[in-house]
């Protein structure tokens, strides 16, 4: 008799074992880049640098074009300190426009301004989001509108209803989504069998 062995990928079913058990197979390149710079990163404009390094997630490169938008936020950096001690959304579009251009760098920004209360939200986040919602493997939309207004109006107080509710780390958290939003990625068109629990 042939023996036929399957693998079962286990969703956010139980929040709290799902968030540990994915946060510890999280790996970013200089992750103690991030350890060391997001307490000191609105009181320092070398933190802040260093943690859109990180963000870019190529080592030290970053591009010229990148390096002239970072060193306008810099200037803004009053206004980020701001927002951080009260945070209004009206003031952050005005300012940053984050439905113009380079989304995901600028909700990077909000993290910036509280790490807890914003999340990080990039493709792998969005992916993992999304399958968790519609159990559809789908790639993040390209226009800055649509991935902005999804991470303002449906992700960002998602993520922290869900924190509260279970008392979760929201780093942690963000490990944990972006991982899984990795192996989503690898599994994109592959004849694999969604199930409802």
């Amino acid at each position: 008799m042939n023996q036929s062995y399957y693998i079962e990928i286990k969703g956010l079913e139980h929040p709290v074992e799902f968030v540990e058990k994915w946060s510890k197979c999280y790996k970013y390149s200089g992750e103690g880049k991030y350890d060391n710079y997001i307490r000191t990163v609105l009181d320092d404009d070398n933190s802040f640098l260093q943690l859109f390094k990180w963000k870019n997630g190529k080592g030290e490169g970053i591009s010229g074009k990148k390096m002239k938008v970072i060193n306008g936020w810099i200037i803004k950096m009053g206004i980020l300190k701001n927002l951080k001690n009260k945070f209004d959304w009206g003031v952050f579009e005005s300012e940053f426009e984050p439905t113009e251009s380079s989304p995901i760098w600028k909700i990077f920004l909000l993290h910036l301004i509280n790490p807890n209360e914003f999340p990080i939200f990039d493709q792998h986040v969005y992916r993992f989001f999304n399958f968790f919602r519609n159990g559809i493997i789908e790639e993040i939309p390209d226009r800055p509108q649509d991935v902005y207004l999804i991470y303002k109006n449906d992700y960002h107080p998602w993520f922290n209803s869900f924190r509260k509710e279970y008392n979760l780390n929201p780093k942690q958290m963000d490990m944990s989504f972006f991982t899984y939003g990795q192996l989503l990625k690898r599994l994109n068109g592959l004849p694999i069998e969604r199930k409802i629990k």
